[in-house]
């Protein structure tokens, strides 16, 4: 098939995308910016080296809380990464008197107590692989797709239903697990007769979605259809696990092609008969469940945060490129991005920090801001660590979906998060969301019509279009004749659109694609720049350092056997057509279904690092990342 000049342009121009215009975004008080930065919109946080000389401090390659400005806090800046060490030794002692089965401590705590050899990762590994055994069932059951007419399900395209059990994994490598995990103790051995460090994480088991690579595991992209289909090789995310000794429990659920934001095969563990949230679903799920402490799906429209809203876990979808994809299914290439999901957000700034990093495999990566040498871990002290913080907030401001049809018990959960940041110190400023312009055909439409329906065709819909038919063009290549299972497994993908007179899903891509012009995919881009540029005069003329919003504002929908339709949130585009970093952290229960809710916390364009010690500061006073679920 000869490919579109057009769509050939959507990695060509991925420049661009990065290239958001210079912003005056302010630097939070207590923080100073990489000296001489060139990356615009872009607060990556200066981080000193540890000098702790402690028996742990020896034992990690360099973790630290990015160090304050110098007479800020009436302390040395020396002290500063002793708060982290600190943090580390309360986190082991905790965890320690805790006993019992160690699935139920965060990875930070097993990181600590792996460091000071309290406990073996083999045993730790064991602990999960036993729980999973226990409570995840099978992970192989499936059942016919929903068909477009009718009511008899299409068995020529199932899917993966209700197992009956959490159904958080699709398939458990278990002897990778324990193998990794044999490894991952001599190196922590090693490292405490004073051997090489090893990295802080070193030992704490991991699960991977069900999209990226892991070499000689089947990966079946959420279709039963793609059984038997072996990867060859590592994604850049399991090959840094790898390297950092991070025991791979296994792969989770996902939607088919992970286009799905319900993941009704996986149990939501607070109410099983309610979905988990997609597509990342079993990933947070697992976190929730105490069957694995740490996990990473991927987030192109909400897919870490949405899952992790719901189930009570911790996540950041990170700044676009600072974990490479290489490995990995790809969805929509210019929105995607691979996201930590953990119990607490010291978890999740371990993760990032292993995962994190450019990779000459992943050209999207590249183009990402620099990154601070690590994340922060610990909180910082006192009553009012955001004092001095202009924060942002949409709660009151947000009209899509229209306030009427949120859910009574979310918006008091977010109201009750607002007053909570106030009362640590911020100054909340109500900020109303820009009006996108990405959907909006009289703002912007491509040259000529859809083929098919003869409707304008607005900015998302050429880049997204033109992306996916570039990537996945000798994929959606494949007939029946030439693979029976892939073209069934890409049917999948489309099932829920009916044929445009008689024309399949895949080939309907192709064909829109053709019709785009150079013009039309530029234009796509640039109002999309556009966008990204309304977010940084927002964040520049009110003075504010990120910003608070709503994940889901709806309670997650009955489980069915195939996708149960949307739930309602707030449009993603601030952040995946942007690229920049959100945090979701668990702000309590709904009091009237009992399930967790979740606040986004929206970071400029290499900000990870500022929205994770925000989050971190808050779990420290309001730990709902601890509560357990009522239904495991």
């Amino acid at each position: 098939m000869k490919r579109n000049p057009a769509v050939k342009l959507a990695l060509s121009v991925g420049d661009c995308l990065t290239r958001w215009p210079a912003c005056t975004a302010p630097v939070a008080p207590g923080w100073t910016v990489w000296p001489q930065t060139t990356v615009p919109c872009c607060l990556t946080l200066k981080a000193r080296v540890p000098t702790i000389q402690t028996t742990i401090r020896r034992r990690f390659a360099g973790t630290a809380v990015p160090a304050r400005a110098n007479g800020t806090s009436g302390r040395r800046p020396d002290d500063l990464p002793r708060a982290t060490d600190d943090h580390l030794s309360q986190q082991r002692r905790i965890g320690l008197a805790a006993g019992g089965d160690p699935a139920f401590r965060t990875g930070t705590q097993l990181a600590a107590m792996l460091l000071a050899r309290d406990i073996s990762s083999q045993e730790v590994t064991r602990a999960f692989l036993a729980r999973i055994d226990a409570l995840n069932g099978d992970g192989g059951f499936s059942v016919g797709s929903r068909p477009l007419t009718g009511t008899t399900p299409n068995t020529d395209i199932p899917v993966y239903g209700d197992n009956g059990k959490l159904n958080c994994f699709v398939r458990v490598t278990a002897d990778l697990a324990l193998a990794m995990a044999a490894d991952a103790d001599r190196r922590l051995d090693r490292a405490a007769r004073g051997g090489a460090p090893v990295p802080l994480g070193c030992g704490v088991p991991l699960a991977i979605k069900d999209i990226f690579a892991i070499a000689d595991v089947e990966l079946t992209l959420g279709c039963p259809l793609m059984q038997g289909n072996i990867a060859t090789g590592d994604s850049t995310v399991a090959a840094r696990a790898r390297a950092a000794g991070l025991p791979i429990l296994g792969q989770t659920h996902t939607g088919p092609w992970t286009w799905d934001d319900t993941c009704p095969q996986t149990a939501n563990p607070w109410r099983r008969t309610k979905a988990a949230g997609g597509s990342s679903g079993g990933c947070a799920a697992a976190v929730a469940s105490r069957l694995a402490p740490f996990t990473v799906g991927s987030d192109t429209a909400n897919s870490v945060r949405n899952p992790a809203a719901n189930t009570g876990a911790s996540t950041i979808k990170p700044t676009f490129g600072l974990i490479p994809l290489y490995g990995v299914t790809p969805l929509t290439v210019s929105h995607d991005h691979a996201g930590p999901i953990c119990r607490s957000m010291s978890d999740v700034a371990i993760l990032l920090g292993i995962l994190g990093g450019p990779d000459a495999q992943d050209p999207r990566s590249l183009q990402a801001p620099p990154r601070p040498q690590a994340y922060p871990l610990a909180p910082r002290p006192g009553r009012k660590p955001f004092a001095g913080l202009r924060i942002g907030s949409t709660i009151e401001t947000e009209r899509s979906p229209p306030p009427a049809t949120w859910a009574p018990g979310i918006r008091d959960r977010l109201r009750a998060a607002v007053e909570q940041f106030r009362a640590l110190g911020a100054e909340i400023v109500d900020i109303t969301p820009p009006v996108s312009d990405l959907a909006d055909t009289s703002y912007f439409r491509a040259s000529a019509p859809d083929p098919f329906t003869g409707e304008p065709v607005a900015a998302a819909a050429v880049w997204e279009t033109a992306e996916n038919a570039y990537v996945l063009e000798e994929t959606y290549a494949t007939t029946a004749a030439d693979d029976p299972r892939l073209e069934g497994a890409v049917r999948t993908r489309f099932r829920r659109t009916p044929p445009i007179g008689g024309v399949a899903g895949k080939d309907q891509l192709i064909r829109r694609a053709a019709a785009f012009t150079r013009e039309d995919l530029l234009g796509a881009y640039r109002v999309r720049r556009e966008h990204c540029e309304k977010w940084a005069r927002i964040f520049a003329e009110q003075d504010i350092y990120v910003m608070l919003w709503p994940e889901k504002v709806q309670t997650p929908p009955d489980r069915a056997d195939d996708f149960t339709g949307g739930f309602s949130g707030i449009e993603s585009s601030r952040t995946n057509a942007t690229g920049w970093p959100t945090v979701d952290v668990p702000i309590g229960r709904d009091a009237n279904t009992g399930i967790p809710v979740g606040l986004n916390i929206l970071a400029p364009l290499g900000g990870d690092a500022l929205a994770i010690q925000i989050a971190i500061d808050y779990q420290a006073r309001h730990p709902y990342h601890l509560d357990i679920p009522t239904e495991l």
